[in-house]
């Protein structure tokens, strides 16, 4: 019984977790400076500035392509993890349920109609 405890107290941490994370996010996004610097800037500008870089023939020369690229997957990085907290956020607040779960809601507020 105590595992089971321990399972849905942790549970329950990690939904608290993905819903604070969530919240924060959507924060970050309605800052204009944000916005600005990261999305904007970060996530656009610099993506882009990378892109034509690799190109160039003085990148190729001297062999710079290979951090060019590491700047590509930094961003690419940060882009999955915000992507990563949207999607786990969502499942928090809106859980997908199984089968037993949809039959055990559907049963309960069943009952509460019928005992209106």
């Amino acid at each position: 019984m105590s595992n089971q405890n321990e399972s849905v107290e942790l549970e329950t941490t990690e939904i608290e977790h993905y819903v604070d994370m969530g919240q924060a996010l959507d924060r970050l996004r309605n800052n204009e400076d944000f916005n600005k610097v990261i999305l904007d800037g970060y996530f656009k500008d610099k993506a882009a500035d990378s892109v034509s870089l690799l190109s160039l023939p003085v990148i190729k020369k001297r062999g710079e392509r290979g951090d060019i690229m590491e700047d590509l997957v930094a961003i690419s990085n940060l882009q999955f993890f915000f992507m990563t907290i949207d999607q786990m956020h969502q499942a928090a607040v809106e859980p997908i349920l199984s089968d037993n779960e949809e039959a055990e809601l559907a049963a309960q507020e069943e009952s509460e109609h019928g005992a209106h």
